[in-house]
């Protein structure tokens, strides 16, 4: 399958010009490249997960998979066709490459894919796709079991179809940006995967830790966003930590944004970061017009809702 140009490429996933010429330089060395191959053959072209390349961890296997991102690039148009997405959907969902470069390069010093290897494998697949500001599952179930409101009842079962949302951290979150994304995925749902009757939408995120409305002001999009259905907490690990101070040690940020000094604070205290999660259940979404300020009234408070896990069920 021939390749798209570098130049395409780049200007698909929105690279500078920095990053355009770290993947040439990269490609042009052999021994690289050679690696970068494997990769995107073992990864990327087959068009199912396997495992990753037992590599060394370093600088240049980061290097090599974004080389590999691009190798693959062509196989990754290809799936998207055989899925029936619209190319639009798969040039859109390749901007996310930039976001994780510039993580690396923000992190590491550095030019390469550092932090979002199985994440890339799930774009690249069609698993994963974006509709503007954010990303979602283009197929998902709700995997931790029962999930019951404040009078017990269930509001989704285990194993009901949602979609899944995702935040990329390339920019502001406004609301109407935000809610113009979940209306894009309803389209995008009632289109091309029209046999999945999800029950709405649901979001794990460590920007849904109630914790930070202690630390943000009042008038944060992700208080906001927080606000948009029922909230319940997550046993999982939290990787708020690396979001908020990336590599750095928090005492050697030396013009810290103001999540970053009251996150540095709430550390010190010996506070600890969550997971949490909200799910919108479709009729209400619906029924707003996807209009999320209008969900948020029609709320009007925080409603809580707890997970029963499958064990617990069984016992």
């Amino acid at each position: 399958m021939k390749n798209i140009s570098i130049e395409e490429f780049a200007e698909i996933s929105h690279f500078t010009s920095e990053e355009t010429a770290a993947l040439q330089e990269i490609l042009n060395d052999p021994q690289l490249r050679n690696k970068a191959e494997i990769i995107a053959e073992k990864c990327f072209i087959p068009g199912v997960y396997n495992p990753l390349p037992e590599f060394e961890e370093n600088r240049e296997l980061s290097q090599c998979w974004f080389a590999a991102a691009y190798l693959g690039c062509s196989a990754s148009r290809e799936h998207y066709r055989c899925y029936g997405f619209p190319e639009s959907v798969w040039r859109e969902t390749l901007t996310d490459l930039s976001v994780w470069l510039r993580n690396c390069k923000r992190n590491n010093g550095f030019i390469g894919l550092a932090y979002a290897r199985p994440w890339t494998v799930q774009l690249y697949a069609g698993k994963v796709t974006r509709h503007g500001r954010l990303e979602c599952n283009s197929e998902y179930f709700f995997h931790y079991g029962k999930l019951v409101d404040a009078d017990n009842k269930v509001i989704l079962d285990y194993n009901d179809p949602v979609i899944n949302l995702h935040i990329p951290e390339d920019g502001p979150m406004s609301m109407k940006d935000c809610g113009t994304s979940i209306r894009r995925m309803a389209e995008f749902f009632a289109k091309y995967r029209s046999n999945f009757d999800y029950k709405g939408f649901i979001c794990s995120s460590w920007l849904l830790d109630s914790q930070l409305a202690d630390m943000l002001p009042e008038s944060s999009n992700i208080l906001k966003f927080q606000k948009l259905g029922f909230r319940f907490l997550l046993n999982e690990p939290a990787d708020s930590v690396f979001r908020i101070f990336g590599t750095s040690n928090p005492e050697d940020i030396e013009k810290p944004t103001y999540l970053q000094r009251t996150a540095s604070e709430f550390l010190k205290s010996g506070g600890e970061f969550r997971t949490e999660g909200f799910f919108i259940p479709r009729d209400d979404i619906e029924a707003a017009g996807y209009d999320l300020n209008v969900l948020i009234e029609h709320y009007q408070y925080i409603k809580y809702a707890k997970v029963i896990s499958e064990s617990k069920r069984l016992m």
